[in-house]
Order: C-alpha cells, then sequence, then structure tokens
C-alpha cells in the first residue's frame, strides 16, 4: 500500500480487538462485546456516520426491535471489492446498521463471516505489541475495499504512503481509555477527519 493512495478517496478504520475475533468465530455471549451476533462495532457512530454513508450508500428498510417493538429501520448498504487468490476482483453486498437501543453510539458492520474478503484467515493475529486494524478503503470510483493492517507495517517506513501512516499513527498513539479500541477515519477529498483519541 505504499503506492497508490492518489486513488484514495477516504479510509475509515477500527482497530480489532479480542472480542471481534470472539464474535466472528461466533464465540462470544459476552454482553461487553455485543452478545453473539458476527458484526464489527464501531462505536462514536455519530462522528462516523457520513463517511459510513458514503461507503454504504444504498438504503434498504428491515424490521429490527426498538424499545421493545419491531420496527422499520434503514439499514445502509454497499459492495465490498476483493482479489480471490487467482487475481480475480469479487464483490459482495455488505451491510452497515445505525445503532440499538441498548448500543446508541455503535453502528455495526453485519454479516462478517459471511464476507470472504472479511476471513480471519486474512487477518494478523493482534498482539500486544502489534495491533491490528480494519481499513475500509474506498477509492475514487467509490469501490470499497477492506483490508487488514499490522501495526507495526504503519511503524515501516516505506510500507504505506506518508499520509496514511501518520494520520493512522496520531490515533493510535492518541490517548484513550484502556478498554477502547482506537475508531477513525480521514477523507482526502475534503480533509475531513476524526480520532476517538485525545
Amino acid at each position: 500500500m505504499a503506492n497508490g493512495m492518489g486513488q484514495v478517496a477516504r479510509i475509515l478504520y477500527k482497530e480489532i480487538v479480542a472480542g471481534d475475533l470472539r464474535k466472528i468465530h461466533a464465540e462470544s455471549n459476552d454482553a461487553d462485546t455485543g452478545g453473539g451476533a458476527r458484526d464489527f462495532r464501531f462505536g462514536s457512530y455519530p462522528s462516523i456516520s457520513a463517511i459510513v454513508m458514503r461507503m454504504f450508500p444504498d438504503q434498504v428498510v428491515e424490521n429490527r426491535r426498538r424499545g421493545g417493538m419491531s420496527v422499520p429501520t434503514t439499514i445502509y448498504s454497499g459492495q465490498f471489492y476483493w482479489y480471490d487468490q487467482a487475481g480475480n476482483v469479487r464483490r459482495a453486498v455488505s451491510y452497515f446498521e445505525p445503532p440499538t437501543d441498548a448500543r446508541p453510539t455503535e453502528g455495526r458492520i453485519t454479516r462478517v463471516h459471511e464476507q470472504p474478503c472479511l476471513s480471519t484467515d486474512l487477518m494478523p493475529r493482534p498482539t500486544a505489541g502489534n495491533r491490528v486494524f480494519l481499513l475500509l478503503i474506498q477509492l475514487l470510483d467509490d469501490t470499497v475495499w477492506p483490508y487488514y493492517a499490522e501495526e507495526q507495517t504503519l511503524r515501516t517506513a516505506g510500507l504505506w504512503d506518508p499520509q496514511v501512516a501518520q494520520r493512522m499513527l496520531q490515533c493510535i498513539d492518541a490517548q484513550r481509555r484502556a478498554d477502547q479500541a482506537v475508531i477513525g477515519f480521514f477523507d482526502f477529498l475534503n480533509g475531513g477527519s476524526y480520532c476517538n483519541g485525545r
């Protein structure tokens, strides 16, 4: 990813934490990770919602339980793109659901276990000194390409475009609660950015 950043419009990223791994393998029934749903949660939803809607531009309405009742809820959808092992471009519909009553600041990518491009086989193993991040990279043609990145690769000169590495590392190194995953975005087109640290 050192070259070609000129084609990138924006990047939304989140740290992959132990709860995410348990959820994608359906091993979690733990309330702290959102139960047994197979999804990737993004906190700070009010701060990232505009970027989410750019990456998931289509809307579908499905019934969801809100306030103890089944109500029509807008779900955002888009396409994830990736290269298969033969080098062919593949794509699949992806969904991002808005916050629930129980978690009012968390949106989530749902059905992650159904997305070949989000497979844990492609994911490096996070360690204390080498965190792993999910990047949703939207190109100028509006296609969205998920990608896993290791912290060590971001800290190694020449492996990533310096603009991407520098912006992500500023957020990664920002102060935040010990139990808070890194979440942020930056938009190369309008200069917008967000980091959930200080």
